[in-house]
């Protein structure tokens, strides 16, 4: 029999995990968020306000969501902000400028926009069986999309898809589901949302995977810096040094740098123009603590009685 004192550890056990993991999560995953997406194709266009841009919208974040590499800023707190700052207008393509503003406004690190640029209804042949169709419909959507970086105002990635989807069922005219608009069955605004929800996965699949082979080209490539701080004890037995790599850089604790200064400059002999620059190793050291805009370093070895200075250069060995 497990006494209460037990019970209430193992609860509290469980509580700090699920915190850590929120935590880490938190930490690792960038926050985005996704603003209304809007039609303009001129049998099918819909504003922010429609239910099927609620729909729309809502596919694209769920995407995002099981992706499992994202924090998605909420679609309703997302239209209250907009609402209350007075820009109801901000659907579909958005410029870059504008998502800087409001990824700023909501602390995300980037804006997903997008707009259905041309959607085509087809319909088969079939037989009819009283007020009831039976028949073969089809949806084609056409869609762009666009992931921008909110600090830069980059576009880190944009892209036109198209998907088609078809269905053989039983159909009948129905009301309008589009305030003002042309009138779909709802066989074929479910048509029309399946091919919305397939290529919203594959454009985030896309970027994800875009992501991925930018962190690779990241870390494979040389990470280099200089020191800003020297900082030791009056025997210079212990040295620290501050560098300006930071949690921007892909620098962690406990990788390994060297430092270097500048020596002789080596020239070509017949144009005197400079070739290279020779490096001297001054010291290695250890990364002890990261963060924002730089890290602190135990020097562990010394290769020369130069002393370290500010900007020597910094390189991390990968």
């Amino acid at each position: 029999m497990f006494r209460k004192k037990d019970i209430l550890i193992i609860i509290f056990t469980v509580i700090l995990v699920f915190v850590t993991c929120i935590s880490v999560y938190s930490r690792d995953h960038p926050k985005i968020a996704v603003v209304a997406i809007t039609s303009t194709a001129s049998n099918c266009s819909w504003r922010s306000d429609s239910p099927l841009s609620i729909a729309t919208t809502d596919l694209m974040i769920n995407a995002l969501v099981n992706s499992n590499r994202f924090r998605v800023f909420e679609r309703t707190k997302l239209e209250a902000i907009l609402l209350e700052q007075n820009f109801q207008n901000f659907s579909g393509l958005v410029d870059q400028s504008i998502a800087v503003q409001l990824g700023k406004m909501i602390g995300a690190g980037a804006i997903v926009t997008g707009t259905i640029a041309n959607v085509s209804f087809n319909t088969g042949s079939g037989f009819q069986i009283g007020p009831l169709k039976v028949r073969k419909s089809s949806v084609e959507v056409g869609m762009t999309i666009r992931f921008i970086d909110v600090t830069t105002g980059e576009i880190l990635y944009s892209t036109y898809e198209e998907s088609k989807t078809s269905a053989s069922a039983i159909s009948a005219n129905l009301p309008d589901l589009i305030p003002g608009g042309f009138g779909i069955s709802r066989k074929s605004t479910a048509n029309l949302l399946t091919a919305v929800g397939e290529i919203c996965d594959c454009v985030v699949t896309a970027f994800v995977q875009k992501m991925d082979e930018r962190i690779t080209r990241t870390e494979a490539a040389p990470l280099e810096g200089y020191v800003v701080q020297v900082n030791a004890t009056s025997s210079g037995n212990l040295v620290q040094v501050y560098i300006n790599l930071g949690k921007n850089s892909t620098i962690k604790k406990g990788d390994k740098i060297r430092i270097y200064q500048e020596g002789e400059v080596i020239r070509d002999p017949k144009t005197n123009e400079v070739l290279d620059r020779e490096l001297i190793l001054v010291a290695i050291g250890t990364v002890r603590m990261v963060k924002d805009k730089l890290s602190k370093v135990l020097i562990t070895e010394k290769f020369t009685s130069r002393e370290i200075r500010k900007e020597d250069i910094v390189q991390v060995m990968r």
